[in-house]
């Protein structure tokens, strides 16, 4: 048991589904996407590319400046969500997902589409 989340693209033309990118308890992008987009559990959000472009802006920010990381992406407590602690594994999610939404930037949205999804 545990926050499993996932980032993958729908092909716009045959309807396939991608996974992009792949996270384990990383509660603070789940608690992200409960606040800004009222996600529910095994719920999905579709990402447009001004999400992609706030998201990459705001992880690389807390890369920069970690000692931000509780004011601009805190911790988001839930069952089986993982550490709360702002530590080695916060940030090495955080470089990941920096990684991951910096590429996004470069999908071609008019043939996929970049979903958001989670299940604990």
């Amino acid at each position: 048991m545990g926050l499993d989340m996932y980032l993958y693209l729908e092909d716009n033309e045959t309807k396939e589904f991608i996974e992009y990118s792949y996270y384990r308890k990383f509660n603070a992008l789940q608690g992200y996407f409960v606040d800004n987009f009222s996600l529910e559990n095994c719920g999905k959000v579709e990402i447009e590319i001004e999400t992609v472009s706030r998201l990459y802006i705001l992880l690389n920010e807390i890369r920069y400046n970690p000692e931000k990381a509780e004011v601009l992406l805190p911790v988001y407590k839930g069952p089986f969500f993982g550490s709360y602690e702002y530590d080695k594994i916060y940030h090495n999610h955080i470089n990941q997902a920096a990684s991951d939404f910096y590429h996004a930037k470069f999908i071609n949205y008019n043939r996929f589409t970049l979903y958001y999804t989670s299940n604990w």
